[in-house]
């Protein structure tokens, strides 16, 4: 298993313990791929753009990445926006409450010498709201901060 695999893991854990109520999807990428059933209360934590980061420790190599974390749920009262917006809320809140958890948490990765030094800056985007289907999905993105042995 690769750095990345070990720090999605590791914070999945996390998640599982904070987003009771939701469930991992299949199709984390795809989210088009999931059934409507499996949207609701459904979340994604996945990898996304790094970068090499200079001046650290000899023999490692430390990469900024960022990995984001997804929560979709349906609205059920199309009519008005009240429940749309009660959902968004309960997202907002998860997210913040997720970069809290992961951030105290001292996540310990199985290999050694890969090491998560750091998670910080939290990014929400606009909240993507699919109407045909009563579903909000709510994206943040996470700055993570590991390294990993040279040899």
């Amino acid at each position: 298993m690769g750095i990345v695999e070990e720090i999605i893991v590791a914070c999945k854990d996390v998640l599982n313990t904070l987003l009771v109520d939701y469930h991992n999807i299949s199709y984390e990428y795809l989210l088009g791929s999931n059934n409507e059933k499996e949207l609701h209360k459904g979340y994604a934590f996945t990898a996304s753009a790094a970068s090499f980061a200079e001046g650290r420790a000899i023999g490692f190599t430390t990469i900024n990445q960022t990995f984001t974390l997804t929560l979709i749920d349906d609205f059920q009262n199309k009519d008005s926006d009240e429940a749309m917006r009660s959902a968004l809320h309960n997202q907002y809140k998860l997210l913040q409450d997720s970069l809290k958890e992961l951030q105290k948490s001292r996540l310990q990765l199985p290999t050694a010498g890969n090491q998560l030094l750091l998670i910080s800056g939290q990014n929400i985007d606009e909240a993507e709201v699919l109407e045909d289907n009563g579903i909000v999905v709510l994206r943040a993105n996470f700055l993570l901060q590991y390294k990993y042995r040279n040899n």
